[in-house]
């Protein structure tokens, strides 16, 4: 099965209609794409920064001690925030759109939806990042916006789904490509988890343990199926064009889609967690079976890269979606591996968790940032920076490798400090500082990355801006006097 490409007139009892091309399905998102480049590009550098002095502050505690807005317990939560939903979520939701509509070979449907949805979901942003920064977070990760901004990202996603579930109901062809499934999957999750979410947390809702219950069903939905649904299917999309043979195996895409959209939403516990046991247990039987999902595509990308995989990293897309692709199994494999009796005694409660959804949403972005670029220059008939966006690649591969991986590596040390009854919390957690370090330079290359990418949008703005300065200068000097060169008055 190959990656959606040609395109072709189809025909039915009622006669022949034209199937769109790619250039027509790539102009509709002309506006939107546009739109996601900037506002997520200036969310992208401000989440990278606030994070980046938020890990500074664990080694230097006193600085920029003075005002209660800058202490890490907000700067962290609001640095997440932002990364996660104003850049990773938006701009994953757009090339998500991108790849739905080329995988069923349709223009955006009611781009004016979409555009409506992006406008509700940055004031979600900004009013979330303003609620954290002020001392209303919820204290609850992954939901830690006042409920009244993520109504706003509700919303907004809401919009955004009805446009993507129209794009994939006026295919003409039933037998869509696997990147429509997980995207459209994406596009739905949200307003799923966040609409239960915020119903069960807010006024009334549950009390006690259960609200542990329900954050952790919201984290592990917008982690794996929303944003992690984004990210397979832009390698889905990627991965066949990038080594130029077809998709390996529809089946084992089937089984990943099914297995990871039916047992994920179980899998929200581990060992050592305050809930019945049986609920426990359902937790840990959700995770495993949701295994067979994540067993399938790797499976899939590996046939489907069999003896080409230098192809791949040869190109700046293939580099980071391939990287893309091992960020996310590798996330997989480690949260599987924590939820072992012998190893969740060891790194529960430990910088390993932070790791492990660094590795998540590090896979996420460079799968985004692997396909923003293209659908920019496609859309708007202009490419980005080579330069600028290979400086950015390298950086940000190098940024959320040191930001993540040591992390899981501290946790080890922590935990195996703690578990052998002699050491403190204080000493073991000074044991493992030296590799928290490694995590604030990642960071610190992960910024300066995001300022290169920065760099190439705004350049792809000055060109744009140019162009149309050109355009009606133009046009002016056609008419001069008020009336059109060449026509009597």
């Amino acid at each position: 099965m190959t990656s959606p490409a040609g395109h072709h007139p189809t025909c039915s009892d009622g006669g022949c209609s034209t199937v769109p091309g790619a250039a027509e399905i790539d102009a509709s998102f002309r506006f939107p794409a546009l739109l996601v480049a900037f506002k997520s590009a200036a969310w992208l550098v401000l989440g990278a920064l606030l994070l980046l002095v938020a890990s500074v502050k664990l080694h230097g505690p006193g600085m920029l001690s003075g005002k209660p807005w800058l202490t890490y317990g907000r700067l962290l939560p609001a640095g997440w925030d932002v990364l996660v939903y104003g850049f990773a979520g938006q701009a994953a939701a757009i090339t998500g759109l991108w790849v739905l509509a080329r995988a069923v070979s349709q223009r955006l449907q009611a781009p004016i939806l979409v555009l409506a949805g992006l406008a509700l979901w940055n004031v979600g942003v900004l009013a979330g990042l303003v609620g954290i920064l002020c001392g209303e977070s919820t204290g609850r990760e992954w939901l830690e916006m006042p409920p009244g901004a993520m109504s706003f990202l509700v919303f907004g996603a809401a919009l955004m789904g009805v446009s993507g579930w129209m794009t994939y109901s006026a295919r003409t062809n039933d037998d869509a490509y696997p990147s429509a499934w997980f995207s459209l999957l994406a596009l739905l999750s949200f307003v799923w988890f966040g609409t239960v979410a915020l119903s069960m947390l807010g006024g009334e809702g549950a009390r006690g343990v259960v609200q542990v219950l329900v954050q952790r069903w919201f984290a592990t939905g917008i982690s794996k199926l929303w944003l992690g649904g984004f990210a397979i299917a832009i390698i889905f999309h990627f991965l066949p064009t990038l080594v130029g043979r077809p998709l390996a195996s529809r089946q084992l895409a089937l089984v990943a889609f099914w297995s990871l959209a039916f047992f994920t939403p179980w899998s929200v516990t581990h060992h050592g967690d305050p809930f019945p046991r049986w609920l426990v247990s359902v937790g840990l039987a959700g995770r495993f079976l949701a295994s067979i999902g994540w067993i399938a595509l790797g499976m899939n990308w590996c046939k489907t890269t069999e003896k080409v995989k230098g192809t791949v990293s040869s190109t700046l897309a293939g580099r980071m979606i391939g990287a893309a692709a091992i960020a996310l199994l590798t996330a997989w494999a480690l949260d599987l591996l924590t939820s072992f009796l012998g190893m969740a005694s060891v790194v529960r409660l430990t910088w390993t968790q932070a790791g492990i959804d660094w590795l998540l949403v590090g896979a996420v972005i460079l799968a985004v940032q692997g396909a923003l670029p293209e659908l920019l220059s496609r859309s708007l008939g202009r490419p980005l920076s080579a330069g600028l966006l290979n400086a950015h690649s390298w950086l940000t591969l190098v940024g959320i490798g040191l930001a993540s991986l040591p992390l899981v590596l501290a946790g080890l040390v922590q935990g195996r400090s703690l578990s052998n009854g002699t050491t403190g919390f204080v000493e073991a957690l000074g044991s493992s500082m030296h590799l928290v370090r490694l995590n604030s330079l990642g960071l610190t290359l992960f910024f300066i990355g995001q300022l290169a990418f920065v760099g190439a949008v705004l350049g792809l703005a000055r060109h744009l801006v140019l162009g149309c300065v050109t355009t009606v200068a133009r046009w002016a000097a056609s008419v001069p006097g008020g009336k059109t060169a060449g026509v009597r008055s």
